[in-house]
């Protein structure tokens, strides 16, 4: 697991139901997204473990679609997750900008989506919270899981591949609100077969019934609208960055000490570089120099008599 030994988060992006995401960037110029998650979701050092072995699984079995996480970071009362990429847009903002997607879209969108779900269940995962917004568009178009099974490592939830197949099914329609008419009754009537609980047979039978829509395959459309998509408006019981940068050190899952600062505007590479030692007090000045000197003779010369007048009583 790659790990940074730096931080910084910027601004704050959304709040979800496992946290809030955060802008964070390294010293070398990347940008990341970062979630912290609910202080008091993750209160309990079980729930933590919890988390820490479903990042774990996911490493492991490294589906494709899932936003990668490169590191879990921890103190004593909170939690991070770092993914490699900014988690933005999502689902929930493209449906929030209410447009019409480009045919086949919406419908790629969702197949995506499904693929990914059903790797995930062949590993023995799931996502446990899959909604709009917790699917991010890549630049070119194609759809990426986030917080997969955070919520349900915290909650102690099993995995429930046939919650994961209802939610695939309220995407799906929540997709057709912003497909043309065709698309719309194609979605809907995949995710009835999903809320039914084949889940599989309704990717299937999209994949088949999309398949000769112009943006299903190639997302062409979809991707030159999202550069003009803006992530929801972060509520105003969002945190953010203090005024006054300030730091927080933590430990990543593989034991690496992460230094994470919270604070305005983008660092230059003095801030973001590891603080270097402290530099040596100043010299004093020339007068104080001369005195010091003085004083030093004085009680050098002082000292010296009152050892002669002892060693002459004592003879």
């Amino acid at each position: 697991m790659q790990t940074n030994s730096e931080l910084w988060l910027d601004r704050t992006l959304r709040i979800g139901a496992c946290g809030t995401w955060w802008v964070a960037g390294t010293p070398g110029g990347q940008t990341l997204g970062t979630l912290q998650l609910d202080p008091d979701l993750v209160a309990a050092p079980a729930a933590r473990d919890r988390v820490a072995a479903t990042v774990a699984a996911l490493r492991a079995a490294n589906p494709p679609g899932v936003l990668r996480t490169t590191e879990l970071v921890y103190d004593s009362r909170r939690a991070w997750l770092v993914v490699a990429t900014l988690p933005k847009p999502t689902v929930a903002d493209l449906l929030a900008a209410d447009r019409t997607l480009p045919a086949g879209a919406a419908s790629g969108i969702a197949v995506d989506v499904a693929e990914t779900l059903r790797a995930l269940h062949a590993a023995g995962l799931h996502h446990g919270d899959l909604t709009a917004a917790t699917v991010v568009l890549t630049g070119a178009g194609a759809a990426q899981l986030a917080e997969v099974g955070v919520l349900a490592a915290v909650r102690d939830a099993p995995v429930d591949v046939g919650a994961d197949a209802a939610a695939w099914g309220a995407l799906a329609r929540a997709l057709a609100t912003r497909a043309n008419d065709h698309e719309a009754s194609l979605l809907i009537e995949a995710a009835g077969i999903a809320e039914a609980g084949d889940l599989t047979a309704a990717a299937r039978r999209l994949a088949l019934v999309a398949a000769d829509l112009p943006d299903f395959a190639t997302r062409d459309g979809l991707a030159g609208m999202l550069p003009t998509i803006e992530p929801a408006a972060t509520p105003d019981t969002a945190p953010t960055a203090p005024a006054i940068p300030t730091q927080r050190t933590g430990s990543s899952v593989d034991g690496v000490t992460v230094r994470l600062r919270f604070g305005p505007g983008v660092p230059d590479a003095a801030l973001l570089n590891p603080r270097p030692a402290d530099p040596a007090p100043p010299a004093p000045p020339r007068r104080a120099r001369r005195w010091l000197a003085w004083l030093t003779a004085s009680v050098a010369v002082a000292l010296a008599g009152t050892a002669a007048a002892w060693w002459f009583l004592l003879r």
